[in-house]
């Protein structure tokens, strides 16, 4: 073979040229594989109960691992159930804790008035309520009654007596009433029991002063009428009475 060209020679093929596939055109195109029609291997969805710290897998009803001790939680995913239970709790125990500090104290901010459970207690049939004839009876014999108990004392009869106009003769009760609170006081009244000569309590003439507003450590200076002859003196009818 000579060293030259010549038509028998056979060219050595040259570096980096890629040689065609000669079976390529064997395979129709449509059934040769593509790269985007080839679906990924999808990957072993891990075990929900392997544990996450050992990855021994443990019944589902079961909390802690037996071999490292370590605790899966009770609540894996907070849907809108698991999240309403919760706040419906919350609220629910605050409800409680309030209503028990009114109950147990009575200093601010959750504690009650003692006017206000009376009327609690009165309202659910727990206890009377007693008329001013008879919150007057008690205090007059010196018994210990539910009257003293409920006694308001922010609202206080300072002073009171009995007048006599000087042109008419008319007679009047006079007196002033103190809020001693720090609160504003509605409808604020006080009440007297009027007496006979005898010193015996007149049927059906009690006479009562009112104010509607009653100011935070202000006085009420009040002046009632005593319309009934036979009245010569009073008796006050505690407790005062008002709206906070």
């Amino acid at each position: 073979m000579e060293a030259g060209g010549g038509r028998g020679s056979v060219m050595p093929p040259s570096r980096g040229r890629v040689e065609p596939d000669p079976l390529a055109a064997a395979a129709p195109k449509d059934t040769q594989p593509k790269s985007e029609s080839i679906d990924p291997i999808p990957a072993d969805e891990p075990d929900p109960n392997a544990c996450v710290n050992c990855g021994v897998i443990f019944d589902e009803n079961e909390t802690v691992c037996v071999e490292c001790g370590h605790r899966r939680p009770t609540v894996s995913n907070w849907d809108s159930t698991a999240i309403f239970r919760l706040v419906a709790g919350i609220l629910i125990a605050c409800q409680l804790l309030v209503l028990i500090l009114q109950w147990t104290t009575t200093g601010k901010p959750f504690g009650l008035r003692k006017r206000t459970r009376h009327a609690v207690l009165v309202k659910v049939g727990l206890r009377k309520e007693l008329t001013p004839t008879e919150v007057a009876a008690a205090a007059q014999s010196g018994a210990k009654s539910a009257a003293a108990k409920i006694k308001d004392p922010d609202l206080l009869l300072k002073d009171h007596r009995l007048t006599t106009d000087e042109n008419n003769g008319a007679k009047y009760i006079t007196g002033s009433v103190k809020n001693i609170s720090q609160y504003r006081y509605l409808a604020v009244k006080v009440n007297f029991a009027l007496l006979d000569a005898a010193g015996q309590v007149i049927p059906d003439a009690n006479v009562s002063a009112y104010t509607r507003t009653l100011e935070p450590g202000k006085d009420w200076p009040f002046k009632v009428l005593l319309l009934d002859p036979d009245a010569k003196t009073y008796r006050p009818l505690p407790p005062v009475e008002g709206v906070r």
